[in-house]
């Protein structure tokens, strides 16, 4: 019983009973586990609490990538196995010669095994620790080993609107409020001080320089990161020249006109643009101009969102991979299975490599099919695993019934899809264990059960368990058949006639001719 109630065996649960000594095993242990698991047998009554096992701290913590103002940590989950799997992870920092510990990541655990640190408020060396936490409670920390300088900077001055001419050189510049490092990136690729560009600093203030505009620059996104901040532009030419314009700030397009009583009509990928609240034109004097009020740009996490597979088949005790690619290298992916949220198992686990997203599970249950959704931010993209496949291969062939003889050997065999996968042997519902007479045996993929010598009493219903899969046999045990010694006994003389003092002959034949004395009555 679990909490009083009588437990009954499914897919997790099953009971053995071998001789005197009853077993309960629950595989793949969850939170509604626990509780009071008790024994009873007539008037007697045995009973324990159900573990609850909060984890072991994480590992191998290390620093993947440090600025002035930011820092990334990268660690393994705990080494040890725990029946309830991590929830996610809590990380914390501390100023030297502070007594008090901060979370980094108030309100929420962190997912995944790396986490960027960069909400700095002010200038000092930190110490980092990290636990992580399951439906039973929080491990002891693992502190990051050494101190960290960091410092905060705000962005006093962003990118702003500017005008390019294609085939010169263009700069544009930033100014944070501290004196710190950062960097530049154009259409996501990381840039460095060469022949196609210089990139300077001086106090806080960081510059761009392309030293030739071309036309192939159109629509490509430039980026600073620095400081804790970033702050981002949009390239978009039109003929000889185009416009640098700040994410969700004022943009404007101007041209002047010979006429200031000619009209003029504006256009967006060759479609006439209509005034409304958020973009309209201006007349002034000569000048026309086209004012966005807020730029705005929808692109897609995901960078190959249409042509991924959709829907995949697992082979069971196989490998699956789900994938897909963003469309920034930084960018942080959420799994769920039918709606809930995965985090790392032992057989299931979340990898990022470049833009490379996956969901990776090692060895395919059958429990594993169903509706895996990978999520960043608003954006979601859905994938169906399909299961194929048995625990136990060649289920149909599989003789059902088998004729043993008494005192002779005979063997009960199967074959598995995976040559780690271990079986159980029950006959008449009751847990096989090797003895004298009966033993087991496995080589690569196949499972037997042997009798050296069959016995009456061996005769019955035997079951091979892999999992939840399950093979029945039976055995008819039948008694060895007696031939009998002569094989011409029935078309012999019986009665000869001799004739005294003559020589007489009585013959028969044998039916094995290894047979041996012959006695004469």
């Amino acid at each position: 019983t679990r909490n009083g109630e009588k437990l009954k065996q499914d897919s997790r649960i099953s009971i053995g009973c071998s001789v005197r000594q009853y077993t309960l095993t629950i595989r793949d242990c969850q939170a509604l586990d626990s509780g009071e698991v008790a024994f009873v047998a007539g008037d007697c009554k045995t009973s324990t609490p159900a573990r609850k096992h909060p984890p072991d701290p994480p590992v191998n913590a290390v620093v993947q990538n440090k600025t002035d103002s930011s820092i990334t940590f990268q660690w393994s989950p705990p080494e040890s196995d725990r029946p309830v799997p991590i929830k996610g992870y809590v990380v914390e920092k501390r100023k030297i010669g502070a007594q008090q510990w901060q979370r980094c990541n108030p309100g929420e655990l962190v997912n995944v095994t790396e986490f960027t640190i960069c909400n700095f408020t002010e200038e000092a060396t930190y110490q980092f620790r990290m636990s992580a936490v399951n439906d039973f409670g929080q491990s002891p920390y693992m502190e990051v080993p050494g101190s960290f300088y960091l410092a905060t900077a705000e962005l006093k001055k962003g990118l702003t609107d500017s005008v390019a001419i294609a085939g010169e050189e263009f700069s544009i510049s930033v100014e944070l409020s501290a004196v710190c490092s950062g960097f530049w990136s154009l259409g996501g690729r990381l840039l460095r001080s060469g022949g196609d560009y210089l990139i300077t600093r001086t106090k806080n203030v960081h510059t761009l320089l392309i030293r030739t505009v071309t036309m192939e620059m159109s629509g490509t996104e430039v980026k600073f990161v620095g400081g804790g901040s970033q702050t981002t532009s949009q390239e978009d030419p039109h003929h000889s020249q185009y416009v640098i314009a700040v994410l969700t700030q004022k943009a404007t397009l101007s041209c002047n006109v010979s006429d200031s009583k000619t009209e003029v009509k504006w256009y967006k990928d060759g479609k006439q643009i209509i005034s409304s609240r958020s973009v309209y034109t201006e007349v002034k004097g000569t000048a026309r101009v086209l004012v966005i009020e807020k730029m705005e740009k929808m692109r897609s996490a995901f960078s190959n969102k249409e042509s991924i597979q959709r829907e995949v088949k697992a082979v069971l005790s196989q490998s699956v991979t789900l994938s897909c690619e963003v469309a920034d290298s930084k960018t942080e992916v959420k799994w769920y299975k039918d709606g809930k949220l995965l985090t790392s198992t032992k057989t299931i686990h979340a990898e990022s490599k470049g833009m490379s997203r996956q969901l990776v599970i090692d060895k395919v249950e059958k429990k594993d099919a169903g509706e895996y959704v990978c999520e960043v931010g608003t954006e979601k993209l859905v994938f169906k695993i399909n299961v194929e496949g048995e625990d136990i291969q060649y289920r149909r062939i599989v003789l059902a019934y088998i004729k043993a003889t008494l005192s002779q050997k005979a063997t009960l065999s199967c074959e598995v899809a995976d040559s780690k996968m271990e079986v159980k042997w029950y006959k008449d519902g009751k847990l096989l264990s090797s003895s004298r007479t009966v033993h087991m045996e496995s080589k690569e993929k196949t499972r037997r059960l042997v009798f050296d010598s069959v016995e009456k009493k061996d005769a019955g219903e035997y079951i091979c368990e892999a999992g939840s899969e399950k093979l029945s046999f039976k055995i008819q045990v039948t008694e060895i058949e007696q031939k009998s010694a002569f094989s011409n006994k029935e078309s012999v003389q019986r009665e000869v006639k001799t004739t005294l003092s003559q020589k007489t002959t009585l013959s028969c034949e044998l039916a094995d001719s290894k047979t041996e004395a012959i006695r004469l009555y």
